[in-house]
């Protein structure tokens, strides 16, 4: 009996504090929501952090991290915001047009950490952020950037692309309908690698890439580049092709 009576009086007791907690956490999203619009600028970073760290507990700040990515003045305070919005959940119909708006702004101002924090929260949002990370992997310049801050590609934001092809593979099949566009992006220097581990995550309804794939493969430019090479037989591996064989005649 007094076994039970003590088990009873513990159930309530972590009842009553798990209401207070819920309640705690409560205030505590409240006053960060509101400190997303403080004047101060640590006030605002701190705010969109802590957010991101609280989870899904924190889905009702979407509407102000989404005003904050838009629109704050600091871009580690939009860079944060966009992290929050993967990290607590919030309902693709808001996040990711603004995300999407986010990584094309960052593309095009060359906003780097920007670009990259909205395509990899991108990521976490599944069927509706394939046409955004899409159109990121198709903005390939024309002429090739200036500066020092360039890769193999050319371009300061070819790791731009690489992530949005990084996404689409860690959806996976869920992604065919990109096979087309990283075909193309076989061809782009700076989002190569990660458009062939997508088409491999993609599996068997990127049977169309096979060909290009095999290309990649047999190509002597290619010879020496082991993880390009490695990486195209595992993917045709997972798509169920097969890496074309070495000829004798270019021995």
């Amino acid at each position: 009996m007094y076994k039970m009576v003590m088990a009873l009086l513990l159930g309530l007791l972590m009842a009553s504090l798990a209401v207070e907690v819920k309640a705690n956490d409560a205030a505590t999203i409240a006053t960060l929501t509101k400190d997303l619009k403080s004047p101060d600028t640590d006030t605002r970073r701190a705010a969109a952090k802590n957010l991101a760290e609280m989870g899904p507990d924190a889905r009702s700040a979407a509407g102000a991290l989404i005003t904050a990515l838009k629109g704050d003045k600091d871009l580690f305070v939009r860079r944060f915001s966009a992290q929050a919005l993967a990290a607590i959940g919030a309902d693709p119909k808001g996040a990711v047009p603004a995300l999407a708006a986010a990584a094309k702004e960052g593309v095009a101002d060359g906003k780097e950490e920007l670009a990259m924090a909205a395509v990899a929260s991108l990521a976490k949002f599944g069927d509706p952020a394939i046409p955004p990370l899409v159109e990121i992997l198709r903005d390939r310049p024309t002429v090739k950037a200036k500066g020092k801050d360039k890769d193999a590609s050319g371009d300061a934001m070819a790791q731009v692309r690489a992530r949005a092809a990084s996404a689409l593979a860690e959806m996976g099949p869920k992604a065919k309908d990109a096979v087309p566009d990283l075909i193309k992006a076989l061809d782009d220097r700076g989002a190569r690698l990660d458009a062939v581990i997508a088409l491999g995550k993609i599996g068997p309804a990127a049977k169309d890439a096979v060909s290009a794939l095999e290309g990649i493969s047999g190509d002597k430019a290619n010879k020496k580049d082991k993880t390009l090479k490695t990486a195209v037989a595992t993917a045709l591996k997972e798509i169920g092709g097969t890496a074309k064989k070495k000829d004798k005649t270019e021995e």
